[in-house]
């Protein structure tokens, strides 16, 4: 079996063999099905909260039914340590993360802050909290590492293809122009990302990463779309640098 640097191949689980035979022999196939579930989850829950529960916060609730699928499909699967939920004697190169972290943490700075209160700055803190485990585990964990028999390249692109579309089913709750803009921007965020997993071993920062350039683009006194921009285009152009100037030759692990 493949195995890319940075994950190992998946564990022998009984309960699991047969799918895990199943995403070795359709790696596209299999990834695509993984990515229509979640899109079609996200879309069914979405319509249900509004049409059942219309006091609720939709947005929110959505990705809660979401998040909590995930954590367990992993459970059920014993991939966390696959997805990349992993100890610290299995990280590298962290190093890398020093441009992301600029671009999430130091950009929104110079625009200053907008005043929010503190039940609002908590709400938002653990909606972004949830938004960056459920988007990188699914995508940057299971779908990526499904992906790897492709090679390096096409299952960062496909991955960053995917992620992007995830984002449709915003479709549902917001303006179509914003929605597309976003879809854009995910696929460059995406690229950069999935770069960054392959070659530090780990997830963890990367949700980290996430909630954090989530939460400080919404709080910055910038304007969210032009700060937005910047923010992507630097991930994007970071992340094909490091995907066509540090790639490593394959490893072929046996079973």
């Amino acid at each position: 079996m493949i195995s890319q640097p940075g994950i190992k191949p998946f564990p022998q689980h009984n309960h699991s063999a047969r799918l895990q035979a199943i995403f070795h022999a359709a790696p596209f196939r299999s990834a695509l099905a993984l990515f229509l579930v979640d899109l079609l989850l996200g879309a069914v829950t979405g319509v249900a909260v509004q049409h059942f529960f219309p006091q609720l916060d939709t947005p929110f609730v959505t990705m809660c039914v979401v998040a909590v699928v995930i954590a367990a499909l992993l459970t059920w699967l014993g991939w966390w340590r696959v997805a990349g939920f992993n100890a610290p004697t299995q990280w590298r190169n962290l190093r890398l993360y020093w441009l992301p972290a600029v671009v999430a943490m130091i950009f929104p700075l110079f625009g200053g802050f907008e005043a929010v209160g503190v039940k609002m700055l908590l709400y938002m803190t653990l909606a972004y909290a949830i938004t960056g485990f459920m988007e990188e585990a699914w995508m940057r964990g299971l779908i990526l590492h499904i992906l790897e028999p492709l090679g390096e390249v096409r299952a960062v692109l496909i991955s960053a293809l995917f992620f992007a579309g995830l984002h449709s089913v915003n479709f549902l709750f917001r303006s179509p122009a914003i929605v597309l803009a976003q879809m854009v921007g995910a696929f460059c965020f995406g690229l950069a990302f999935a770069v960054l997993r392959l070659r530090t071993g780990t997830i963890w920062f990367l949700v980290a990463l996430h909630m954090i350039h989530d939460l400080l683009l919404h709080l910055s006194g910038f304007p969210t779309i032009p700060l937005n921009v910047v923010q992507d285009v630097v991930l994007l152009m970071y992340g094909v640098y490091l995907l066509y100037t540090s790639r490593k030759p394959r490893a072929y692990a046996t079973e």
